[in-house]
C-alpha cells in the first residue's frame, strides 16, 4: 500500500499523481486536521495557545519566536509555516541535536519492545499483541484473551503516560520516528493507543459503543513535551490515528463532532510542560531560579521567561476534574498514583553551550526518572547506562540508590548504542529499565552485562572480609578546571582547543605547563599534588587548589 493511499479521499489527486508535494507524515491542510486545528493548538493550562518554545521557525518573521503562541493562520498564509517531523529535518540539524543534547530518535522496534513489556506486566504473559524483539515482529492472530479477574474495559482504562513525548512514538505509531516510514496496514501498528483501539474494535459491535470506548482509550493516554512544534505534531498523530481506525472500521469519515470531541481530549492529555519544573515552558518555576535549555531546536536558544509561573494542568477523566501535574506527585505519596504505567525516552543531558567554551553537558535523565517514579506505579525508560556501573556524571548517591533499589531492574542492556541510535555517541551504552513499586525485582547491587560474571561477583562480594577497590578509584571527570583558572590564564582555551577547556584532559601537564609545578611553590597559596603523565612517564605535579573543582571530596 502506498504511503498516501489512506488520505487520497481527502485530496483532489489520484494514484497517478503521486508523489504529491506535501509532507505525507504531517499535513495541517488535511480537512480532518484543519477543521479542529484551533482545538489542537489550545493550551488548557494557560487558556491560550501552546507556544513554539523553539527558535526554529522565527525565520518566517510572522510571530513564530520561541515565546510566541502558535496561531492557526501561519499555516495557511502566502508563505505558510511547514511543520517538519524530526526525521525529515536536515541531517546536519539532526546531528546538531544529537551532539548538543544526546537527543535521539527512538526507532519503532524499540517502542514496540518496551510497550510489549508493559503489556506483559498487565496481562501476566508475553507476546500478547505481537511477537519478536528486534526490527521485525509478527502480529498475534485472533481476538486478545484476557486473564481471570481482568476485562477488556479495564485494559482500555489503564492510564499510561509517555514522558517528554516528542511526536508521541510510544503512544501512536503512524510512522517510524527514526526513519519516517509509514506503518501499514494498521494491524502492524504498535503504539499504546493502537493496542487499545484494537481491543475496542474486537469487543464492540455498534458505532456508538465503538466511539464511546475509543474516547475512553484516548482519555487514558497521556504525554507531555516542551517544544511546541513537536507537541502539535504529536497531537496531529493522535488525531489522525483516530481518523485512520474510524475509516477502516466504518468505511466512512468521522462526523465533525466526533473529531472535535477527540481533539479536545488530545488537547488536555498531550500538554506542554517543562518536565523538570512542572510549569509551562519559560515560566518561572517555584523555588527554582535556573532554567535548563532542554528541547530547543537548531542549537542554542536565547531563552526568555514569562512573567508568571504557570503550573501545567492535566485532566483526570475518571474524577472529572483538572489538577496541576505536580500534585500528581503528592497524590502518589498518599494514594494510588495517577498513572498505571509510565514509559519513554527522556532527555539525556543539558545542552552544551558556547559560553566560556564549556565542553561539559550535565546529565539530566536521572531527574526525569525520579519524576516518573513519583507519578507512575510501573516505569519503563530507555536511557544511558553508565550509572549502572557507578560511573559517569550522575550523582554518586543517586547511582547507589538505584543500584540498591529492590523495585528496580535492567530489562535490556546494549553496550553499542549505535545499534539503536546510529548517530549518537553515548559512552557506556544504553539500558531499558523498569521500576515496579509493587514488586521486588532486585536490588541490582553490582551490574555487569555478563551472567557468569554476575554469579562470580555475587559469590566474591559475600565472602567474609571482602573489600572492594571501588572507593579508591574515581573517573577523570571527578576533577575539572575552574573559571578562576581561565580568568588568570585566558591562553588556556587555545591550549585546550580540542573541546576540553574545562576538562582534565589527557596530557594536561604538557598542555598547561604554566599552571603545573614540579615542586610545590613556597608561597601562601594552597596547592594540590596530582599524578599524571608527561613525556610518556607517570609523574607528580602541583597545581593551585582554586584552579580545580572537586566533585569528589579530597581525603
Amino acid at each position: 500500500m502506498n504511503d498516501l493511499t489512506m488520505y487520497l479521499s481527502d485530496r483532489d489527486v489520484t494514484s497517478d499523481d503521486l508523489p504529491v508535494k506535501i509532507d505525507s507524515l504531517i499535513d495541517v491542510g488535511l480537512p480532518a486536521v484543519k477543521d479542529v486545528l484551533d482545538i489542537l493548538l489550545q493550551d488548557k493550562s494557560t487558556k491560550t495557545n501552546i507556544i513554539w518554545a523553539t527558535d526554529a521557525y522565527d525565520f518566517y518573521d510572522k510571530g513564530c519566536g520561541d515565546t510566541d503562541n502558535i496561531r492557526a493562520d501561519v499555516f495557511f498564509s502566502e508563505n505558510p509555516v511547514v511543520l517538519v517531523p524530526r526525521t525529515r529535518k536536515a541531517v546536519d540539524e539532526q546531528q546538531q541535536r544529537t551532539r548538543s543534547k544526546a537527543e535521539v530518535f527512538t526507532p519503532v522496534w524499540i517502542c514496540n519492545r518496551m510497550n510489549n513489556v508493559l503489556d506483559e506486566q498487565w496481562f501476566g504473559r508475553k507476546d500478547v499483541f505481537n511477537s519478536g524483539e528486534d526490527e521485525s515482529w509478527v502480529v498475534t492472530d485472533g481476538p486478545i484473551e484476557f486473564p481471570e479477574g481482568k476485562t477488556w474495559k479495564s485494559y482500555v482504562d489503564s492510564r499510561r503516560l509517555e514522558i517528554t513525548c516528542g511526536e508521541a512514538p510510544y503512544l501512536v505509531s503512524r510512522y517510524d520516528a527514526a526513519t519516517g516510514d509509514f506503518i501499514l496496514p494498521l494491524s502492524r501498528r504498535v503504539g499504546i493507543l493502537d493496542r487499545k483501539i484494537r481491543i475496542v474494535s474486537e469487543n464492540t459491535s455498534s458505532l456508538d459503543e465503538w466511539i464511546r470506548w475509543t474516547e475512553r482509550a484516548f482519555q487514558s493516554c497521556y504525554g507531555y513535551e516542551w517544544q511546541g512544534d513537536s507537541l502539535l505534531i504529536a497531537r496531529i498523530n493522535m488525531l489522525m490515528t483516530f481518523y485512520d481506525y474510524f475509516k477502516e472500521r466504518w468505511n466512512c469519515d468521522p462526523e465533525p463532532n466526533n473529531l472535535k470531541r477527540i481533539a479536545n481530549i488530545i488537547a488536555w492529555n498531550l500538554w506542554q510542560m517543562d518536565g523538570l519544573t512542572g510549569t509551562v515552558p519559560f515560566g518561572k518555576p517555584v523555588q527554582q531560579t535556573h532554567q535548563m535549555t532542554l528541547f530547543d531546536d537548531f542549537g542554542n536558544t536565547n531563552l526568555k521567561r514569562l512573567e508568571t509561573s504557570r503550573p501545567s494542568k492535566i485532566y483526570d477523566w475518571r474524577r472529572d476534574n483538572s489538577v496541576p501535574f505536580d500534585k500528581c506527585k503528592l497524590r502518589g505519596k498518599m494514594d494510588k498514583k495517577l498513572f498505571d504505567f509510565v514509559i519513554g525516552n527522556p532527555p539525556y543531558q543539558q545542552e552544551f553551550t558556547d559560553e566560556g567554551n564549556k565542553s561539559y553537558a550535565a546529565p539530566i535523565y536521572h531527574k526525569f526518572m525520579d519524576s516518573a517514579f513519583q507519578v507512575g506505579d510501573v516505569v519503563e525508560l530507555i536511557h544511558p547506562a553508565r550509572f549502572l556501573f557507578n560511573a559517569g556524571s550522575t550523582p554518586k548517591a543517586w547511582n547507589q540508590r538505584m543500584l540498591d533499589d529492590a523495585h528496580f531492574k535492567v530489562l535490556f542492556y546494549e553496550p553499542d548504542p549505535r545499534r539503536i541510535f546510529p548517530n549518537a555517541q553515548i559512552q557506556g551504552g544504553v539500558a531499558v529499565t523498569i521500576r515496579d513499586s509493587s514488586k521486588i525485582l532486585g536490588p541490582i547491587g553490582v551490574f555487569t552485562q555478563y551472567d557468569k560474571l554476575n554469579s562470580i561477583i555475587s559469590k566474591v562480594s559475600t565472602y567474609e572480609g571482602f573489600q572492594s577497590i571501588e572507593s579508591e578509584v574515581i573517573s577523570r571527570t571527578a576533577y575539572r578546571l575552574t573559571e578562576k583558572l581561565h580568568h588568570d590564564h585566558p591562553e588556556a582555551v587555545g591550549q585546550l582547543s580540542d573541546g576540553h577547556a574545562y576538562d582534565m584532559s589527557s596530557n594536561i601537564f604538557e598542555r598547561l605547563p604554566q599552571v603545573f609545578y614540579s615542586e610545590c611553590p613556597k608561597d601562601d597559596r594552597d596547592y594540590v599534588c596530582m599524578l599524571g603523565r608527561e613525556n610518556g612517564e607517570r609523574i607528580y605535579k602541583f597545581i593551585r587548589r582554586e584552579y580545580i573543582v572537586f566533585s569528589t571530596p579530597l581525603s
